[in-house]
């Protein structure tokens, strides 16, 4: 069996927003700022044609000048892993874990942890169709407010239609539902999308 080798991927990324007033010219005092610090490590490893795993943790800290209610130190772990069942069918299971702290005092009632698990299933049909089916699960927990705990589902089919060399057009139709505790206070949702899109070369 070939033997691949792993290989190790990172960012560190600095910036910073201004938000002014379009239509107040003379004044040049920015409404508000913030600034903001993202670093990530990704860990891949290729272990046969087609098939692959990587861990991924990310790490996003935001702080405004003004609107300090949304100051937030966002950490999150991802994992993902890829293998074919057959020539022409793909698995991939996808799991993210997400700690979210705001951290002005106030507002630490919005402090958040995410769990998602998303399964996606591919079928390559030949050169022209390509089919999606995809399956997600989420839960959501508020550390201070549980009566704010939701869980969230989502099912989605995508289909790819190549139809020439130069236009491309792919297809999705999702839902989404969001159910809560009986004396959440958050309501329950539900959501549908059909979208089309399409690629075409001149």
């Amino acid at each position: 069996a070939k033997s691949y080798q792993p290989e190790i991927s990172g960012s560190i990324e600095n910036g910073d927003r201004i938000y002014t007033d379009p239509g107040n010219w003379e004044n040049d005092e920015p409404l508000d700022y913030y600034r903001y610090d993202k670093q990530w490590l990704k860990y891949k490893q290729k272990l046969a044609v087609g098939e692959y795993y990587y861990l991924k943790v990310q790490r996003q800290e935001k702080i405004y000048e003004q609107s300090q209610s949304y100051n937030s130190l966002n950490l999150e772990t991802e994992g993902n892993y890829t293998f074919y069942l057959t020539e022409k069918l793909r698995n991939r299971f996808k799991v993210l874990f997400r700690d979210k702290d705001y951290l002005e005092a106030d507002y630490d009632y919005k402090d958040y942890q995410l769990a998602r698990l998303q399964y996606t299933l591919q079928y390559k049909k030949n050169d022209i169709h390509n089919y999606q089916l995809i399956l997600q699960k989420q839960w959501t927990e508020y550390e201070l407010s549980p009566d704010s705990d939701y869980q969230r589902e989502r099912i989605a089919l995508k289909w790819g239609w190549q139809l020439s060399q130069n236009l491309k057009l792919d297809s999705k139709i999702q839902y989404d539902w969001q159910r809560n505790d009986n004396d959440s206070n958050r309501s329950d949702k539900d959501g549908r999308k059909i979208s089309l899109n399409f690629k075409y070369k001149l």
